[in-house]
Formats: C-alpha cells, structure tokens, sequence
C-alpha cells in the first residue's frame, strides 16, 4: 500500500492560488478627524505619513493628516469625484508665523508621501491598488516604492494607470534627470499631458509585485512618495512647488495576493489510487 500513501501525499500537496485582500484602506471606518494613523478597514496594517513636519515649507509645520469627506466638486479635468472618506496628507502651521503645509522642494526623492505596512505571510505574487488625488498646487509626480526588510531598502516598481491615461494621467519612466527617481512614475502634469491638471481623483492605480522577496514577508511595505525634488519638484500646473498649499489624498488602497488552499482530494482519484496500488501488489506476487 506505499503507493497509495505516496499518491495521497502528492494528490494533498496540489494547491490553487486564490486573489485575497491582504490589507486594506477605505476610511470609512475613520472618523472625520485629523489622523496620522487611519485604522485599515480591512485586515491589519498601518498607515502613516512621512515627514510632513520635517522641511521647511519656508518653516517647518506639523504632521496634520486628517479624514475628511470628499466633495463631488473635486472633479478637475476628467470629471472624476470621491464623495467618501479620504485620507488627506499634509502639514499645518505650528507656532511658526510663516504658513507651512509640509510638502517641500527640499525633500530628497522618496521620503514625502504615505506608507502603508503589512504582513504578506501565507501569500505570494503581491498586488497593490490605489486611488490618488492632488491638488492644482500639489506635487505632480508620484512613484511606488514597496520593502522586503522593514524599510532598510525600497525599490521603485511601476505603476499601471489603465484608463486614466486618456484623463490626464502618464507613466514615465526617467533615467537621465538626477532630481527625479531613476525608474518609474506617474505624473498629473500640466506641461507633460498637454491638458488641464490638478484637482483631479485618478482611480484605480494598480502595480504588480512579482519579487520573490515580497512573498511571506511580515516585513513587507509599500509607499507612495515624491518621485522628484529640486527643480524637477513641480506642482500640476507644471510650475515649481510653492512650499506653502496643496496636498495629496489617498482612498482604496489595497494590499493583495494569491493564497495557496489546499485543494480537496476527489474521492475518485483515492479510487484510481486504490486500482493501480492492488495492481502493483498483484504484479509483485506473480514475480514471486
């Protein structure tokens, strides 16, 4: 009977990969409040922003993220609207005279923006997708960073804008500019898309993470931050970032990946286990 144990055993191990939510972010769950830290709507995670109070935006302010309920009159020029929560990252004043909102032509490449943390353990080939909005005088150019060490490293990976390329929306990738990450971003841009920008909700963002790395990691993370600083740090108007107004707004962002079940054993493939073992243990008494 070996070979039955060994067909069970190899029938057991088949496996299907299944699309789950890993983590989520829909901010309906939050309360219309500031929050550094909206609570995920779905598994557990965290969120935060980064260094909103850090540069000087000509003075440094104070991380003021809040959840605010979107506007229907926030359509810009594709027409989109979010009239949901949204999560708004930014800065405000502190006790500085000078007007501050966080977001700065200072900071280096990668470090403004948002960071959303999770678990992938017990899942593989990691999908993120998200909802972006930026204001006219909001930076203009976003990138996707994701880690596979707790933040000691991130790689930049590319962001698939499906349909919102026909409303404003385009993927670049550079390799020339050194204020601008080397790799891919998205850009809701004036001068780049030749049409009216800013104000505008692009939805459905969506970014594949086949890295090997980023499977089962409970040290994997992701962030959507500043792709450029200096000059190439331009608002949507393709003009240079005024370090005093605008803002980004995040809603839908979701973690992802296939889970591998373990898949039911048909009790007709126990049956054609059973035949061909009683024929090998025939076949072996017959050789005797």
């Amino acid at each position: 009977m070996k070979i039955i144990s060994i067909l069970a055993l190899s029938v057991a191990s088949l496996s299907v990969a299944q699309a789950s939510t890993i983590t989520a972010w829909n901010f309906q769950n939050n309360s219309v409040a500031v929050n550094n830290n909206p609570a995920a709507s779905t598994g557990t995670g965290t969120a935060s922003s980064l260094n909103m109070g850090t540069y000087l935006t000509p003075a440094a302010g104070v991380t003021t993220d809040d959840v605010l309920v979107g506007k229907s009159a926030d359509t810009g020029a594709n027409g989109l609207a979010d009239t949901s929560n949204v999560w708004r990252v930014r800065g405000q004043n502190s006790s500085n005279p000078v007007t501050a909102n966080g977001w700065s032509s200072l900071a280096p490449i990668g470090t403004q923006g948002a960071e959303f943390t999770t678990s992938t353990v017990g899942y593989q080939a990691i999908n993120v997708s998200f909802d972006w909005y930026t204001t006219t005088q909001g930076e203009a150019n976003l990138q996707l960073e994701y880690t596979t060490d707790g933040g000691a490293t991130w790689i930049n990976t590319p962001i698939s804008i499906g349909a919102n390329a026909s409303l404003g929306l385009a993927a670049l990738t550079n390799s020339t500019s050194a204020n601008t990450v080397n790799g891919a971003y998205i850009s809701d841009n004036l001068l780049t898309n030749g049409a009216k920008a800013g104000q505008d909700w692009f939805t459905g963002l969506t970014a594949t993470i086949n890295d090997p790395s980023a499977a089962n990691n409970p040290n994997f993370a992701i962030e959507l931050v500043n792709a450029s600083t200096g000059k190439d740090n331009i608002s949507t108007q393709g003009t240079a970032l005024n370090n005093t107004s605008g803002n980004w707004r995040f809603d839908n962002v979701v973690i992802s990946g296939s889970a591998v079940t373990a898949v039911p054993v048909p009790a007709s493939v126990w049956l054609f286990g059973s035949v061909v073992a009683g024929f090998m243990c025939l076949n072996r008494r017959k050789s005797a």
